[in-house]
């Protein structure tokens, strides 16, 4: 399978770096015309990006320095800053065939660094790592035992912070040790998997589990990270393989537009497989039979029962997010005990609400002082980020 693998991308990036010198060859001949030379220098340049986007991706370091304060084998528990004594803040990023530096992405686009400036404590990002041969058995709960080996490293309780994937973690946490989280936030996290119309839930709640069995037997017990990003780019093929191309040439003289292009592909592309048991619960357990918002969901021995979720809940989803939409994180809000819970849409797609530049400084940046001062100052009431009335309508949103 790894051959497998192997070979259907490599067959991938030879047919773009064919692509690209068709281009160059294309620019040549445009050259030797008076009327295409003006031409020729950007279809030149689009051809020259086809084959370095057909080079093979690596990893980059994080952008924002970070202490590595404790290590297991499937996680990495980074520090960023040196804040007050006070609770600290742990961010739990997505867990879905990528690595975790969408919450450190690029300069004006980090969660970490929103985070380093306005909370006052110390930010921790808990770092999931690739699975190899031997985590195909890790489950959901490994996934808990991993998220409480951090929160037990850092010092209770924890500000908690969860994105899509790792909302879901951070809720299951929450209810089975609510005393370890002082306030938690869920971000395109999908809690009630078969609310809303999501594409992902329901292909999920179709398609046969042996299907995906399949895929986790491909990958020798793990879910490959390339089947993931291809599922997300099936949800939406058109733009994804023809029209993201389409836009990378109507911008290729635009140096500002390449280099954000070539940064989101070096994270995008380059993917990780995760473990494949927890892959065939989360599919089973979770998109198809919804058994988290049911409370028939077991982990460490014990039914996960969201309403021992007491504490400040803040809840940020996507208005233009297609694989969690708003109703699945929202309709969190009816299972809680929560005397706080706070809303937020964002003018955003699912990763858009980790990652845009607008988002962070509009949603994230009010939020993360706003954990400042429970931490620091319970008596501040006055706050941009403001709860709103719940209705059923918001919830089929």
């Amino acid at each position: 399978m790894e051959r497998f693998l192997r070979s259907y991308e490599n067959s991938i990036r030879g047919a773009m770096h064919m692509t690209g010198t068709l281009y160059d060859m294309l620019a040549t001949a445009m050259r030797m015309n008076a009327f295409t030379q003006t031409l020729a220098a950007p279809v030149a340049d689009y051809g020259n990006f086809l084959k370095e986007k057909a080079a093979p991706i690596s990893d980059r370091p994080w952008m924002s320095e970070n202490e590595v304060v404790a290590r297991w084998p499937r996680i990495i528990l980074r520090k960023f800053n040196e804040g007050e004594k006070g609770h600290a803040l742990l961010l739990v990023p997505p867990e879905a065939g990528h690595n975790s530096q969408i919450v450190d992405y690029g300069p004006e686009q980090s969660l970490v660094q929103c985070a380093s400036d306005n909370f006052r404590g110390d930010v921790y990002v808990m770092d999931k790592l690739r699975a190899g041969l031997e985590h195909a058995s890790y489950s959901i709960e490994n996934s808990i035992h991993s998220l409480d080996q951090c929160v037990q490293h850092i010092g209770e309780p924890v500000h908690l912070v969860g994105l899509c994937q790792g909302g879901w973690q951070s809720a299951i946490y929450a209810a089975l040790y609510p005393e370890r989280v002082k306030t938690l936030t869920l971000a395109g996290a999908p809690i009630d998997f078969h609310a809303g119309d999501g594409i992902i839930s329901e292909w999920a709640k179709t398609l046969p589990i042996s299907f995906f069995q399949a895929m986790v037997a491909m990958g020798r017990g793990r879910m490959p990270g390339a089947f993931i990003t291809t599922g997300f780019k099936m949800m939406n093929a058109f733009d994804r393989f023809i029209g993201d191309d389409m836009n990378l040439y109507d911008n290729i003289n635009d140096p500002d537009y390449v280099e954000r292009y070539r940064l989101f592909k070096q994270w995008y592309e380059f993917t990780q497989p995760i473990g494949g048991q927890m892959y065939l619960e989360v599919v089973e357990h979770l998109f198809k039979e919804n058994k988290l918002v049911k409370g028939l969901l077991e982990v460490m021995g014990r039914k996960v029962d969201l309403s021992h979720i007491h504490q400040p809940l803040y809840l940020i989803a996507g208005t233009e997010d297609e694989i969690t939409p708003p109703a699945q994180l929202f309709a969190m809000g009816k299972h809680v005990s929560s005397t706080v819970i706070e809303e937020k849409l964002a003018e955003a797609g699912h990763i858009g609400v980790f990652m845009k530049n607008r988002v962070i400084k509009e949603i994230w940046s009010d939020l993360f002082e706003r954990l400042s001062y429970e931490a620091f100052a319970p008596e501040r009431t006055e706050y941009a980020f403001e709860s709103r009335p719940r209705c059923e309508e918001e919830l089929t949103v």
